[in-house]
């Protein structure tokens, strides 16, 4: 059985230095989906390293915005900007 495509999702840099910063980010945005009962058509997900490690962590909504530096503050107003 195919799985059901997902209508936006959360990208972070899997690079060693934004694999360092970005659990509690990561951790943020699953919780957002959640409390936001979204999780049928959000995906949070993994990214190959995006070259930007002076920024990190670095985080891609749908590929329409891609930000660095990302604090548990900017996750919520990107969820806010690009999810909910």
């Amino acid at each position: 059985m195919g799985k059901k495509n997902k209508e936006k999702v959360i990208l972070f840099c899997d690079g060693k230095k934004c694999c360092k910063y970005n659990s509690e980010i990561k951790e943020c945005f699953k919780d957002l989906v959640q409390e936001a009962g979204l999780t049928d058509i959000v995906t949070v997900q993994k990214m190959k390293c995006q070259g930007f490690c002076k920024s990190a962590p670095i985080i891609c909504i749908h590929k329409n915005e891609c930000v660095g530096n990302v604090s548990t503050q900017d996750a919520k107003k990107l969820f806010e900007k690009h999810i909910a």
